[in-house]
């Protein structure tokens, strides 16, 4: 949790929002555009889903796949690499920062989860952080990782786990909590 840092400082209660006035029309915007023009797109139209996510400000680099059905929360809040892959209704509620390196894979039905809220504080105020996805993760189907956690390169959550720690390079885990079971086999030169 000590990655993890407020969204608004000086938040007033917890029914006061943390988002700026921009940031809420931003948001229903993005949602009522994807509702209308990417939510029903069959499979191989994933390139016009993808400059979409382009224009409300997404970091999209090379050639990744996001499947129309994948839903992002803020897409001005996403970036992600050749080669990646969000798989048809994973889940990005990237409240933070949330980065995907090349040939990493979030399997179906997958929560990357980048927020949560301070419980110890009456306000109860969002906290968030800066998630991170490695190159060559693979991550199961219906996992959840947790908010601004790290994941190494080549990693590999199980399917159904629940992410609470930052992973090592070329390591297996599954469970929930998700544990360490043993090494990866490394598929790419270093």
């Amino acid at each position: 949790m000590s990655r993890l840092y407020y969204k608004c400082e000086n938040q007033k209660d917890a029914n006061d929002s943390p988002w700026s006035k921009k940031e809420m029309i931003m948001t229903r915007i993005w949602e009522l555009t994807w509702n209308i023009a990417i939510r029903w797109t069959p499979k191989f139209m994933y390139r016009w889903n993808i400059l979409l996510l382009k224009l409300f400000g997404a970091k999209i680099h090379g050639r990744p796949f996001i499947a129309p059905s994948c839903r992002i929360y803020a897409p001005w809040l996403l970036e992600i690499k050749d080669l990646a892959c969000l798989a048809p209704r994973s889940e990005v509620y990237n409240l933070g920062p949330i980065v995907i390196e090349e040939r990493a894979t979030i399997a179906q039905y997958t929560y990357l989860c980048n927020g949560t809220h301070d419980l110890n504080d009456k306000r109860s105020q969002l906290l968030i952080g800066n998630m991170h996805i490695g190159e060559d993760v693979f991550v199961g189907a219906k996992s959840i990782i947790l908010p601004g956690l790290r994941l190494g390169k080549g990693s590999v959550i199980g399917a159904g786990s629940v992410l609470t720690k930052d992973t090592g390079e070329w390591k297996i885990y599954a469970g929930n909590p998700a544990c360490y079971l043993k090494e990866r086999k490394r598929i790419h030169d270093d």
